[in-house]
């Protein structure tokens, strides 16, 4: 099994900067987790996984830090 590469979010930003990644790809390297996050969540709702299903998840991410820290969670 080849091992799971992840970036700092400095490095995706600049490679999708750069136009060398995708919204998708930005996901898939982020972390395990939001690898994880991100499969259940496509698959949850049916969609595939390609930039606009993870812009949208991205979207859910950013809502969810929103939330986390107006109630002191984050």
């Amino acid at each position: 099994m080849a091992k799971e590469e992840y970036y700092p979010e400095e490095t995706l930003v600049e490679k999708v900067q750069s136009g060398e990644y995708g919204w998708k790809d930005y996901v898939w390297y982020h972390s395990r987790e939001w690898r994880t996050e991100y499969e259940k969540y496509c698959r949850l709702r049916d969609l595939p996984m390609d930039d606009d299903t993870a812009l949208r998840f991205l979207d859910m991410k950013q809502e969810e830090m929103e939330t986390a820290l107006a109630y002191g969670d984050a």
